[in-house]
């Protein structure tokens, strides 16, 4: 009986190890993040209210890692995951709260 208890201990022990792995979830999603760094131009913008208002509506979607607007510059200069955003929806989310992209290009 001695023998059967001993085997079913180390039974046990030994199922309860197994399958433990030392996994940083966080890490892996660090490395496949492709982090890219943009500047906006943005036209509308008068006070600091509307520099907070940009930052806020930018920061509310998902992947958005830094965000910095300037009035004196008129643009937001924005650091983002690609794989859980993209260009098109922050400006979205700049457009939705009443400003406008300016076009880095001149039209004639």
């Amino acid at each position: 009986m001695k023998k059967l208890f001993y085997v079913f201990i180390i039974l046990i022990f030994v199922s309860c190890n197994t399958g433990s792995k030392n996994t940083n979830p966080d890490k892996a999603t660090t490395e496949s993040a492709e982090v890219v760094e943009t500047t906006l131009n943005i036209s509308g913008m008068h006070c600091d209210m509307c520099v907070a208002s940009i930052e806020k509506g930018i920061n509310e979607l998902a992947g958005i890692e830094h965000v910095k607007a300037s009035l004196s510059d008129s643009t937001a200069v924005v650091k983002f995951d690609a794989a859980k955003t993209n260009l098109a929806e922050i400006e979205k989310a700049i457009v939705k709260r009443g400003y406008k992209i300016k076009s880095d290009l001149q039209e004639f």
